[in-house]
């Protein structure tokens, strides 16, 4: 049996629901759960600041540790309901929606345990030298081609979803598309913004 992608505006024909791209746009977001199993453990038991034995208002009693991270602790019981085998989802009929959602459940879990972005890196001067000396690129090398040169790793799910949005347009369609880096870059970074700050209120 042939159909079409189940995955919004993929449109690639598959004889499963995810079409073997997608399939491995999805095995990249499961590579990185076991790595954020680990690293989420630190972010649940991390501790606020206590108040010292003997510390304000002339009492001897320790303060009391605040309670657990409760949006790391739930996150990291999503994950491990998480199977390790994109191909095996692609047969599920919600596989779209599974991938979907697995995706954003590493995208939070990777803000709570990295937090914001580390100071040392200077996005603003990477965008720039990155508009003046990359072409537009097929998502099949601009890919690997950031996470080398702007040290991001997005997918071609990413790609597909902001040009549906509307945060990206394609420089040339035929007879594949083609990005300007510097503006997959803008929409990465408008994403993870409004990612952080959706975080920051729940």
């Amino acid at each position: 049996m042939t159909l079409e992608c189940t995955t919004e505006d993929c449109q690639n024909m598959t004889s499963t629901y995810l079409c073997t791209r997608c399939v491995g746009d999805l095995q990249a977001w499961l590579g990185k759960i076991p790595v954020l199993l680990e690293e989420i453990g630190t972010t649940i038991a991390k501790l606020d600041n206590v108040r010292s034995a003997g510390g304000g208002g002339g009492g001897s009693k320790p303060g009391s540790a605040a309670p657990i991270n409760l949006d790391a602790l739930q996150l990291a019981e999503n994950l491990r309901t998480v199977g390790a085998d994109a191909k095996a989802y692609a047969h599920d009929e919600r596989a779209a929606g599974l991938a979907w959602l697995i995706q954003d459940w590493v995208v939070k879990a990777e803000l709570l345990v990295s937090g914001p972005e580390a100071e040392h890196i200077n996005h603003a001067a990477i965008k720039a030298r990155v508009q003046n000396i990359a072409p537009p690129m097929p998502t099949r090398t601009l890919v690997p081609w950031l996470r080398t040169n702007a040290r991001i790793t997005i997918t071609s799910m990413d790609i597909r979803n902001w040009v549906r949005r509307g945060k990206l347009r394609a420089v040339e369609a035929e007879p594949q598309p083609t990005y300007h880096p510097h503006e997959v870059l803008n929409a990465w970074h408008d994403t993870r913004a409004t990612q952080l700050a959706n975080s920051r209120e729940s």
